[in-house]
């Protein structure tokens, strides 16, 4: 009996830690817009007004990111993108080691923030806001 009282607090903390990233992770899919700005200049980028459309996928912390941008007032679709997610850094990540380029997202409640780094330099600033849930 003396085990399981000394054991309580620690099923207790573990219970409120794993309840934290599944809230989390629940707040990750939805409707995502904002801007894609270039940082390298005189390169074939453009600053785009992008819309993110992220969904939960099969597989725990991988999630899937239709990406468009808005061209005359229209969603274009320009990829999809495989994102994995790391709770205790509340960061998405997706590496395509063939083209040398990685997307990190800071997830910031409603809110990402991050960028897109290509062959070694960081090529856009991504600021989006979650628009509704899915």
């Amino acid at each position: 009996m003396k085990r399981i009282i000394q054991t309580l607090p620690l099923l207790l903390l573990l219970f409120i830690s794993y309840t934290a990233i599944a809230q989390q992770t629940d707040a990750i899919p939805g409707i995502w817009k904002g801007t894609s700005l270039c940082q390298i200049k005189n390169s074939p980028c453009h600053d785009e007004t992008v819309v993110y459309h992220i969904s939960s996928t099969d597989t725990i912390n991988v999630y899937r990111n239709i990406g468009n941008k808005i061209v005359n007032g229209q969603e274009e679709y320009m990829g999809t993108l495989f994102f994995t997610y790391e709770p205790a850094k509340q960061l998405l990540i997706s590496v395509d080691k063939q083209r040398n380029a990685s997307w990190e997202l800071q997830v910031k409640g409603n809110k990402m923030e991050g960028k897109l780094i290509y062959q070694g330099n960081v090529y856009r600033i991504v600021n989006v806001e979650k628009q509704n849930n899915p």
